[in-house]
């Protein structure tokens, strides 16, 4: 990928460490436990995954039987941190 998309990714990242995206997340999840059941989902499809974060928190966190999980971003580097985020 271009330089472009390297900082793109990294101006993407350092904005989301400064906005609370992630407790606004947080809640939005926790209302949903309970509420939904996601147990007969076995494949997922994420659009613009970037690095994953909230892609693998909510599969994780609902999706116990998940058998595929297909991840689609251009940027090259947004998907090298997907894939590190999957081994974590």
């Amino acid at each position: 990928m271009s330089t472009c998309d390297n900082d793109y990714y990294r101006g993407l990242t350092a904005y989301n460490e400064h906005v609370k995206h992630q407790a606004a997340f947080e809640v939005a999840l926790d209302e949903l436990s309970g509420k939904m059941d996601f147990s007969s989902v076995k494949s997922c499809v994420a659009i613009c995954a970037g690095n994953g974060d909230k892609e693998l928190h909510f599969a994780r966190r609902f999706l116990p039987n998940l058998e595929r999980f297909v991840a689609v971003d251009r940027d090259h580097e947004s998907l090298e941190a997907f894939w590190a985020n999957i081994r974590v």
